[in-house]
């Protein structure tokens, strides 16, 4: 059961009781392994109203649980109504929880005097059976080799009236260390987006530069075909212009041939010397 719900039952119960039914709440409520906070159990007005009575020990008690350690019963056991076996364990667990809250590293030694516990082995076992396996420390390991307790985090306990202003300020300062945090998220944020943003028209120019340069190649291509093809096509009638009057020459050479003889009868002349005879040349 979540401890908010459990404290809230006893709360709701010493709101109905008086005098001395107060006690057996106040002693269950100590000995509850699931509750670790008494303040809203303190504030209930029959409890208060024992301070004042007989019974100011058990009120005693209850603010022993909410703000004390194991020390604090042994300095003056006598003040306090006679704990029992659940009571003594919860303190030295509450001890532990205090201990933890203040530095994160506990050196065994510091714990086995704070706890009174005689051994290494002893206390590693309390640390892990009653500390880290029932929750009050949330995070955290033992370090064997260095002889302590590292601790991550551990669940809370109640706050003394008098410590509410340096709590306040503690918090003032963690605020103003988060704004100023902030802002200068916002500045590197400003930054990042301008640089982006430069970045971004820097590249759109030079892509546009790019696209320029291409389209003048292009059109330098195109010019360049139609300048080649007028060439081509020069070339080629010249060629033909040639290759026409080769044929007439060659058309008016064997006519040369083939015409009358020197006496123009239009028979054939007569062989030139040397050359050699055919068959068909008379």
């Amino acid at each position: 059961m979540d401890q908010e719900v459990k404290i809230q039952q006893y709360v709701l119960l010493a709101k109905g009781i008086r005098g001395r039914g107060l006690t057996e709440i106040i002693a269950k409520a100590t000995a509850d392994p699931g509750v670790f906070g008494f303040g809203e159990l303190m504030d209930v007005p029959s409890i208060k109203e024992l301070q004042g009575s007989d019974l100011a020990p058990h009120f005693a008690l209850l603010q022993l649980f909410a703000y004390g350690t194991w020390s604090d019963y042994q300095a003056n056991a006598t003040g306090f109504p006679a704990l029992t076996e659940q009571q003594v364990l919860k303190l030295k667990q509450l001890t532990v929880v205090s201990l933890a809250a203040s530095q994160k590293v506990l050196p065994y030694s510091q714990l086995q005097a704070s706890l009174q516990i005689g051994t290494v082995r002893e206390l590693e076992d309390f640390l892990i059976n009653h500390c880290f396996y029932t929750g009050i420390i949330i995070a955290g390991k033992l370090d064997q080799k260095q002889a302590c307790l590292q601790v991550h985090d551990v669940v809370g306990r109640d706050v003394r009236p008098e410590q509410l202003p340096e709590l306040v300020q503690r918090m003032a300062n963690w605020i103003a260390a988060g704004d100023e945090l902030l802002r200068a998220i916002e500045v590197r944020v400003a930054y990042a987006t301008a640089t982006s943003d430069a970045a971004r028209q820097h590249r759109e120019e030079l892509e546009a530069r790019v696209e320029d340069v291409k389209r003048a190649i292009k059109a330098e291509a195109r010019s360049a075909e139609g300048i080649g093809g007028l060439e081509d096509a020069t070339l080629l009638d010249l060629m033909d212009e040639d290759r026409i009057g080769g044929m007439g020459a060659v058309g008016l050479g064997l006519g040369g041939l083939e015409g009358p003889g020197p006496s123009g009868s239009g028979t054939r002349g007569e062989r030139a010397p040397g050359r050699p005879k055919r068959k068909y040349d008379s």
